[in-house]
């Protein structure tokens, strides 16, 4: 199977943060972005010892928390791979639902995802998350207490009553049996608006091999960037053999979602595709690729929410 002894090379840690409103409050039903932007703005605020200079500028920004996650540019040792901009090295995912009315002590689950070496800030992560509820969220300061956050194996490594972390495992550990059987077919279903280009452009035809293409893209580069170390895989054998994989059915439709950028000062679209895709074909050896491309997610704005998918069958 395609890439089964080196995934576990790229540290992947999964968290669950549990808020509780204090108040009424009305989110929007898109609310990657509303989280996204407290996250950026109030993590900023809290690192920034600088404040008159721009990030461009800042003698700390390479040892900035802030400049780490949010602001990090492209070197010259990388730029011959093709990667504009290092991928962020986190996620967020939010409830997939349109629920937007909470009531006053309604609480609320928020997965966070750290890839690689960027795991140790974690504590500054918690720390900004309960000091943006504090502060308050959105252009309504919707006040929140962050209750606890827990690892994927459902273990508290933070209580917000004593304020003491634990020592828990935290990381994904994937494993894949040589016995499997045989998949011919597998389907996917899309759970946010998921954005891949092909050809410079958004597509809504998401063949089996433009799907794999963007997998290991991401994949390379967060190996690159947060593990310090190049993916070392056949990538045109595994595309060509992508390629000879079919789709049998699709309900994959475009959907676009609305943000407020602070920096534009203007509301942007972010489109993608989402529902149900069934590909059929030699999908076993894939089988890797696919199951990592459920963690780390795919294609662009992944630190919105977005490109969030999950095999829900294969035979």
């Amino acid at each position: 199977m395609y890439l089964k002894n080196i995934l576990n090379s790229l540290t992947i840690a999964k968290y669950k943060f549990t808020i509780q409103l204090k108040q009424e409050a009305t989110l929007p039903s898109f609310k990657g972005a509303t989280f996204r932007g407290g996250f950026g703005y109030t993590l900023k605020r809290i690192c920034c010892v600088m404040e008159e200079s721009s990030c461009n500028d800042c003698m700390l920004r390479t040892k900035c928390i802030y400049c780490l996650f949010f602001e990090t540019k492209n070197n010259k040792e990388h730029n011959f791979l093709g990667f504009l901009e290092p991928p962020r090295p986190f996620a967020l995912e939010l409830p997939v639902d349109e629920k937007r009315v909470y009531q006053q002590g309604e609480t609320l689950e928020i997965n966070i995802l750290i890839f690689g070496n960027q795991v140790q800030f974690l504590p500054y992560i918690v720390l900004t998350f309960s000091e943006l509820g504090r502060k308050g969220l959105g252009r309504t300061r919707v006040k929140y207490d962050l209750l606890s956050v827990e690892t994927i194996y459902g273990e508290t490594i933070y209580d917000a009553h004593t304020k003491t972390f634990c020592s828990r495992e935290s990381t994904v550990k994937l494993s894949f049996d040589e016995n499997i059987e045989r998949i011919k077919e597998v389907k996917i279903k899309f759970l946010t608006p998921t954005r891949i280009k092909t050809e410079g452009r958004y597509t809504k035809d998401l063949s089996f091999a433009t799907l794999t293409k963007a997998i290991l893209r991401r994949l390379a580069a967060l190996f690159l960037f947060y593990a310090d170390r190049k993916l070392d895989c056949a990538f045109e054998e595994i595309i060509k053999e992508a390629e000879r994989v079919s789709t049998k059915s699709s309900s994959l439709r475009w959907v676009d979602v609305e943000r407020f950028s602070t920096r534009q000062k203007a509301r942007m679209k972010l489109g993608g595709v989402v529902g149900e895709v069934v590909y059929q074909g030699e999908l076993t050896k894939f089988y890797p690729i696919l199951k990592v491309g459920e963690y780390i997610h795919v294609g662009k704005n992944t630190t919105f929410g977005l490109g969030k998918y999950e095999i829900v069958e294969i035979n």
